[in-house]
């Protein structure tokens, strides 16, 4: 299913819709204020929604993505985009280079379940002074919160799961000098209305394709799990 946004257009499998809906009309990222200068770590990219959404504004974008099929869809959204400042990378972000398995649960993928084979690689051997992150790697973050990344970063947004990782990974980013915000329900609702008024032709046609908001307002089917699940959290941190 092919979706528009500006002048960004996806493709996303049936059944992914929210995938768009979470990025381009929500907003879960929204925080995040790029600048023409970034270099810019998209962790967990799945079918580039993030990456195709900031490329354009920013200097370079590294886009990780370990699942084969997801990958390939997002090489092929951003070539459809003519995109040449991205970096693909099919790999999964981890603490070492080693090899793990891999679950093929789509955007719920979690590292160390399921019968995939992944190769994986650490932040610092990207090779790169990230200096704004996105991160959405299903359980894996707290994992990747060491090396010397971390210095070069100004903002970053990034999904926690599980207790554990939650308290462990906000200790560490305020450690190292970021001011965190929780997303919340208004900020979302804010960003739905702003980006419904900005990009309100993309919006009628995403609807009448998917019905997603439809359902989340008629139907109570929310497609934001930091909403719904209390082990789920997206944080934003600022320096």
């Amino acid at each position: 299913m092919i979706f528009k946004y500006g002048n960004v257009k996806i493709e996303i499998p049936q059944g992914y819709e929210f995938v768009y809906y979470a990025t381009f009309i929500v907003g879960e990222y929204d925080h995040i204020h790029v600048k023409k200068d970034d270099i810019v770590l998209d962790a967990g990219a799945f079918v580039g929604d993030f990456t195709l959404k900031i490329a354009r504004k920013v200097k370079e974008v590294v886009a990780v993505e370990p699942l084969p099929w997801a990958f390939e869809l997002l090489k092929k959204n951003v070539e459809a985009n003519e995109l040449k400042n991205v970096i693909l990378i099919n790999k999964a972000l981890y603490d070492e280079d080693t090899t793990l398995t891999l679950s093929d649960e789509g955007v719920g993928s979690k590292l160390g379940e399921g019968n995939l084979t992944v190769n994986t690689i650490t932040i610092d051997e990207l090779g790169r002074n990230f200096t704004v992150v996105k991160m959405d790697i299903e359980g894996a973050e707290g994992k990747v919160m060491k090396g010397e990344w971390i210095n070069s970063v100004r903002e970053i947004a990034i999904e926690l799961h599980g207790k554990e990782n939650i308290e462990r990974v906000t200790s560490y980013l305020v450690s190292h000098g970021f001011k965190l915000t929780e997303m919340k329900m208004n900020h979302l609702l804010i960003n739905t209305f702003k980006n419904v008024l900005l990009h309100f032709p993309s919006f009628v046609d995403a609807e009448r394709k998917s019905k997603v908001l439809y359902s989340a307002i008629f139907k109570k089917k929310y497609y934001v799990p930091a909403l719904q699940r209390e082990e789920i959290k997206i944080v934003y941190g600022r320096k």
